[in-house]
């Protein structure tokens, strides 16, 4: 069975990675796990959308851990076939940070733009910065032979 590119994962491909998403990112003190934000849910088809090549040997990952206890699946992906591994935690922990409540979590709103005045004098100039690097004086060491 051929998937395109575009096409959406199963009902149970999503199971399986929601599964294998909390062994990679558990929930811990007060961030959530990748599963309780919907990585398996509508992040993983963006992170697919914009990281085809990760397609397939994701889903190599998922046909893997299928009916496996995902702790034991993710390391036995890990000991042999690291490809698959390594999309798995890219594409996983790439639709975690897309979380907004994740974002949130961590003060980091996403990029933003910001105003820029080329003719404005930067800060570092005028709150004394620079001065307290020149008072220290040099921090030079010569690299050993």
């Amino acid at each position: 069975m051929s998937e395109t590119a575009g096409s959406s994962l199963s009902a149970e491909q999503r199971n399986i990675l929601g599964s294998l998403a909390d062994v990679l990112i558990p929930a811990y003190q007060r961030m959530p796990a990748a599963s309780a934000v919907g990585v398996h849910e509508s992040l993983i088809d963006e992170v697919l959308k914009h990281r085809s090549d990760l397609r397939e040997d994701l889903l190599r990952a998922l046909a893997k851990a299928k009916g496996r206890n995902p702790t034991e699946a993710a390391n036995e992906l890990l000991r042999s076939d690291a490809p698959a591994f390594n999309a798995l935690s890219l594409a996983v922990s790439g639709a975690y940070y897309l979380s907004p409540a994740v974002r949130k979590l961590l003060g980091y709103p996403g990029q933003e733009a910001v105003s820029y005045d080329p003719h404005a004098t930067p800060d570092y100039l005028t709150n004394g910065m620079i001065e307290r690097v020149l008072a220290r004086g040099r921090v030079y060491r010569p690299t050993p032979r």
